[in-house]
C-alpha cells in the first residue's frame, strides 16, 4: 500500500498477540474455519401422484398452492392437501377420462379453486374436466 501524498509505503499496522488477522473472521461466526450456513429462504416442493383405477394423477407445486385456496386446507402442508385431494376425487377423476385414454397413462391434474374445477392433462392437452 502507498500513501497518496508521498508514493512512499505504509509501514504494517502492528496486530496484538492473539488477536485475528485483519479480515478475518472470529470463531464465534464461523465456526470450525466455516464460513456461517445461511438459511434457505426457498421452500423445496415435490409434487404428489397416486395411481388410481390404471391411471396416474399427479399435482404439481403450483396446483398444490392452489389447494390451500379451498376450505379446510388451515393447518395442512400441501402434501396433505394434495394427497387428501387426490384421494376423494379419484373415482371422479378416473371417470371423467376412462373413456378417452388408456390405462396405463399419467395425468396431470391442474387444480382452479375458484371455479372449484380440477382439469386433467395428458401430455399437452386438457382430456377432461372434473367439478368438485
Amino acid at each position: 500500500m502507498t500513501d497518496p501524498d508521498d508514493g512512499a509505503p505504509r509501514p504494517p499496522v502492528p496486530t496484538p498477540e492473539g488477536a485475528p488477522a485483519p479480515g478475518a473472521r472470529s470463531e464465534a461466526a464461523a465456526p470450525g474455519g466455516r464460513r456461517p450456513s445461511r438459511p434457505g429462504l426457498s421452500v423445496d416442493r415435490a409434487a404428489v401422484s397416486r395411481d388410481h383405477a390404471g391411471y396416474t394423477f399427479r399435482l404439481e407445486p403450483p396446483d398444490l398452492a392452489n389447494l390451500r385456496e379451498l376450505p379446510g386446507a388451515r393447518g395442512k402442508t400441501d402434501e396433505e392437501l394434495g394427497t387428501e385431494f387426490l384421494a376423494a376425487q379419484g373415482d371422479r377423476l378416473a371417470a371423467a377420462i376412462s373413456e378417452d385414454l388408456p390405462t396405463p397413462s399419467s395425468i396431470r391434474v391442474l387444480v382452479d379453486p375458484y371455479s372449484r374445477q380440477a382439469f386433467l392433462a395428458f401430455e399437452d392437452r386438457v382430456r377432461g374436466i372434473v367439478s368438485f
